[in-house]
């Protein structure tokens, strides 16, 4: 669907989207998206205003989930755009309803959409239907997709076969593909329980296995070990429950005990919060993750390796609003600084390929005069060999394999004051979504100070 053409030239935002590394074998990878949309917009004059990419992002997600789709909707919505660019309907959507909801906010503001691979007509009754068919067989695929999928997973349940995914501590999967008690290890988990049960201390239970035994236990790991049902034999996940599924290591009398003195600790965090940095923060001092705490009504991370075992200086915790003010306060200037850093590697990357590439040709040339010097070779071998050789010396010389550039243009768009106001509307999932699209690694010392960002 798109304007009428009039004199002035199109405005348009460019929608990339890539749900897996499949996609890329088909050529529907990011890059070869793009080139392709930037050049069809190219040939016909039109100006683009953004380029928006979801990179393994699945078209059945919730909208909330596609960061960058929303992004552009604001420039929808902003009537900044004329028209949305993409390849394909299934790079845009897999579900009728969502499809009809998105209509209604570029209806509003007069903004077509189009395909550059596809051909459809929304000013007829029948072209509307067939988007309609289009967008059913895609959902219908994607459906059948799940439901094959989730019944292999219910027959694994039933039967008691290993489910992909970690195997916790204290089994094995045996040669017919079920767990199987490992008895020097499930001896650790039942002495985990019972000590659990006598002290009522997760720090406490924590310490008396690494000291005892020499794994890595921390609160967390305690916790969730304490939790496990396959320990009482028991699987029940996504709807999906066998109560037989495992030989048992521990009592079921001894397992509810524990279980109603874990709800009792105080200490446990409770369900449904979200913090924005989770797995983002890093240790300035020891390099373990920072861990989220809510204290007093705000989110606090601190560093677990102080905290639960003491082998960190890091004491200080640091506030996720303090993050989130630098972040925006500061993150311009480590983004130009990187910039400049990369600029400048990559400008001593291309130099040097080049003059290793020219040195080889010099080498050619010298050692093929030599060769017919010596009678070698004769006088035709020598002037074909010698205009192969002088010809690499004066072409562009393509640099070596680069390393993968980091996104600087999405952080910048984070950055802009427009955005700002875009960013506090959205709710703490789409926070944590967004900054985790655009940055690895956030550094953090012992005294809160930021040292350093990792950009994606």
């Amino acid at each position: 669907m798109t304007k009428k053409e009039t004199a002035a030239p199109l405005h348009v935002d460019l929608y990339i989207r890539v749900s897996g590394q499949e996609q890329a074998i088909k050529g529907l990878s990011l890059e070869a998206q793009q080139e392709a949309l930037e050049e069809y917009a190219r040939e016909r004059g039109w100006v683009i205003v953004g380029v928006y990419i979801d990179a393994a992002k699945t078209a059945r997600k919730r909208l909330g989930k596609r960061t960058n789709f929303l992004r552009m909707l604001e420039d929808v919505k902003q009537d900044k755009v004329d028209l949305i660019l993409f390849t394909r309907l299934d790079r845009w959507f897999r579900s009728v309803a969502d499809y009809y909801k998105v209509m209604e906010i570029l209806d509003a503001h007069n903004c077509g959409w189009l395909t550059t691979q596809e051909q459809y007509d929304t000013t007829t009754a029948g072209g509307r239907l067939y988007i309609n068919l289009r967008l059913s067989i895609a959902q219908n695929e994607a459906d059948l997709c799940g439901e094959r999928i989730g019944a292999v997973l219910d027959s694994k349940v039933k039967h008691g076969t290993a489910v992909c995914g970690k195997i916790p501590f204290g089994y094995r999967i045996n040669e017919e593909k079920r767990l199987e008690i490992v008895p020097e290890n499930a001896a650790i988990i039942h002495d985990a329980f019972e000590h659990y049960r006598s002290c009522v201390s997760l720090r406490s239970t924590a310490a008396y296995i690494r000291q005892t035994y020499g794994l890595d236990w921390d609160n967390i790991r305690c916790r969730r070990n304490l939790c496990q049902t396959l320990y009482i034999g028991h699987y029940e996940s996504n709807g999906r429950m066998n109560p037989n599924f495992c030989p048992p290591i521990v009592p079921r009398d001894l397992y509810d005990t524990v279980q109603k003195l874990l709800s009792n600790n105080t200490k446990a965090n409770p369900t449904g919060r979200v913090f924005l940095f989770t797995s983002l923060l890093i240790c300035a001092e020891c390099g373990h993750r920072l861990a989220g705490i809510r204290t007093s009504g705000y989110c606090y991370y601190r560093c677990p390796q102080y905290c639960s075992r003491q082998t960190c200086t890091h004491k200080k915790q640091i506030r996720e609003d303090a993050i989130e003010q630098w972040l925006f306060s500061f993150l311009g200037g480590e983004l130009a600084k990187q910039r400049l850093e990369w600029d400048i590697k990559e400008a001593q990357r291309k130099q040097t390929s080049t003059a290793v590439d020219r040195a080889a040709a010099c080498r050619k040339l010298s050692r093929l005069k030599e060769l017919y010097l010596n009678e070698i070779i004769d006088l035709e071998e020598y002037r074909r060999d010698y205009e192969l050789y002088n010809a690499q010396l004066t072409e562009h010389i393509a640099p070596a394999a680069e390393e993968e550039r980091p996104n600087f243009e999405a952080v910048e768009t984070i950055l802009s004051k427009d955005f700002r106001c875009i960013y506090d509307s959205f709710e703490p999932e789409e926070k944590r979504t967004l900054w985790r699209s655009v940055i690895k690694e956030i550094h953090v010392n012992k005294e809160r100070q930021i040292t350093g960002v990792v950009f994606l």
